[in-house]
């Protein structure tokens, strides 16, 4: 699933993050999550995977944590946290269709 954040700066962050909630080590190419520029300077585009996809990890919203590490390391958390807020629920909508 995919979500514009305008305020995103492209830093990735929280791909390092992810990868490391996943696997103990940073590894970007693991994380759930990819940060996309979107070319025109303003933002990237979020991309959030609902299930695995190769290397990649589904995301989980860093179950059973207070704070999802991706949402931790963030400089524009608000906003991320809605974005990771309507993906998680969205995806407990999809899966109660299931």
């Amino acid at each position: 699933m995919k979500f514009n954040m305008p305020s995103c700066g492209g830093c990735r962050t929280c791909e390092m993050a992810c990868s490391y909630h996943h696997t103990g080590e940073f590894m970007p190419s693991v994380s759930s999550l990819v940060v996309i520029e979107n070319g025109n300077g303003k933002g990237c585009t979020i991309e959030l995977l609902e299930k695995k996809e190769g290397e990649r990890f589904a995301c989980d919203g860093c179950e059973g944590m207070d704070e999802p590490l991706c949402v931790e390391w963030c400089r524009q958390k608000e906003e991320f946290r809605n974005i990771l807020d309507l993906f998680l629920k969205s995806k407990k909508t999809a899966g109660a269709g299931a």
